[in-house]
């Protein structure tokens, strides 16, 4: 176990130590979700909220399928499932109805700003919700701050134990320690107080499991930001064993 706000990190079978760097530079990821070269598809398409307070990316081209709000740092995966009366619902993991359509095709959309919904309308096609490849050094600068995020957030020493599956896979383990930090920040202080070790490796599927201070996740990187659970995920599952 490595003391003192240390975070390990897996590469090729070796841990190694990581120095805590409080000051490193904010950097947000999802500034280049949108692939630069990547082309238009018709199965992503952005819409404008009715109530003219933003707009938002609904990119079905892959299972599950991705939402991304406007100037949001979280990429919403989301399941289709029929809905009550008729039409079909689109929800999150945790269950939350994220955007709903009509059998005639009419969108309405549920932020946290808009819990009854607001309708929504396409307005053009947009580009695919991706992320570009991340270094080695890219993850070990991720984990330094979700650890010391963390540490600050629990006030006690945490570990991390991450996996360097290569620069495709990389990226969306480094947006699930993203999660991991927004969860801590929404969660109460009392959930975290026996937090010692984040564990984060490549599975068949999306998890987040929290017991004996040991917060173990799951992302497959074959499904893209869908492979990765949400920060409300992670965060009921604190809530839960905290």
């Amino acid at each position: 176990m490595f003391r003192g706000l240390l975070a390990s990190l897996a590469i090729g079978g070796v841990l190694a130590a990581l120095p805590v760097a409080g000051a490193d530079a904010q950097s947000n990821p999802l500034s280049r979700l949108v692939g630069r070269d990547a082309e238009r598809q018709a199965g992503s398409v952005w819409f404008e909220r009715a109530d003219g307070r933003g707009r938002f990316i609904f990119d079905r081209t892959g299972r599950p399928a991705l939402i991304l709000p406007e100037g949001s740092d979280e990429v919403i995966a989301v399941y289709p499932a029929r809905a009550s009366g008729g039409g079909e619902v689109w929800q999150s993991d945790t269950g939350r109805v994220v955007l709903r359509f009509s059998n005639l095709g009419g969108a309405t959309y549920f932020p946290p700003d808009a819990p009854d919904g607001v309708i929504a309308d396409p307005v053009g096609e947009a580009r695919l919700i991706a992320a570009e490849p991340a270094s080695a050094e890219e993850l070990q600068r991720a984990a330094r701050r979700m650890v010391d995020s963390l540490a600050s957030r629990a006030r006690r020493e945490v570990s991390a134990e991450v996996l360097d599956a290569g620069p495709g896979a990389n990226a969306y383990i480094i947006d699930a320690m993203r999660m991991v930090a927004r969860a801590a920040d929404d969660t109460p202080r009392r959930a975290l107080r026996d937090l010692e070790v984040v564990r984060i490796g490549v599975g068949e599927a999306p998890r987040a499991d929290y017991s004996g201070g040991v917060l173990d996740i799951s992302v497959n990187p074959a499904m893209g930001y869908g492979g990765r659970p949400s920060s409300g995920l992670i965060q009921r599952e604190l809530e839960r064993a905290g």
